[in-house]
């Protein structure tokens, strides 16, 4: 278990082993932490694992370490990489930082994105997904796979 810290204006605590399940929108997310640090308003997290489940399939993200800012409602993961399990052309990726902003559901990749499926690979300095059908990439390259 972790610690509780009075610091005077807000109760700050350390949790380890933490595992939380909350409804977004149509989809389902399912958050593990090894240890989670609340210094607030932000929680430091470390050795991050998700699954999201919902009508565009099955992703996962994994990170060692990240930060969800309560004020903000943003999450970043630091060196973050996962799986879109979708009926139709499922893809990895990676990125050294990725960004959700929850308000509008909004992923940013400030420091690039590279995506691998069965059919191309993209390869970016930067990019923002809005939603899951919208992505707008800056320097970026793309390969088509075909048969």
């Amino acid at each position: 278990m972790g610690a509780l810290v009075d610091t005077g204006k807000e109760l700050n605590w350390e949790i380890d082993g933490v595992t939380a399940v909350r409804n977004v929108g149509k989809d389902q997310w399912r958050i593990s932490a090894e240890k989670v640090v609340r210094d607030h308003p932000v929680e430091y997290l470390n050795k991050i694992s998700s699954q999201i489940v919902g009508p565009s399939g099955l992703r996962t993200i994994n990170a060692p370490t990240g930060a969800y800012d309560h004020e903000n409602g943003t999450l970043t993961l630091r060196d973050a990489d996962g799986i879109w399990q979708r009926s139709e052309h499922p893809f990895e990726w990676k990125t050294p930082e990725a960004r959700w902003e929850q308000k509008n559901d909004v992923w940013n990749f400030p420091r690039g994105v590279t995506v691998s499926g069965d059919v191309y690979t993209l390869v970016c300095r930067n990019a923002v997904m809005d939603g899951q059908r919208k992505i707008r990439v800056k320097d970026g390259c793309i390969r088509w796979w075909s048969e």
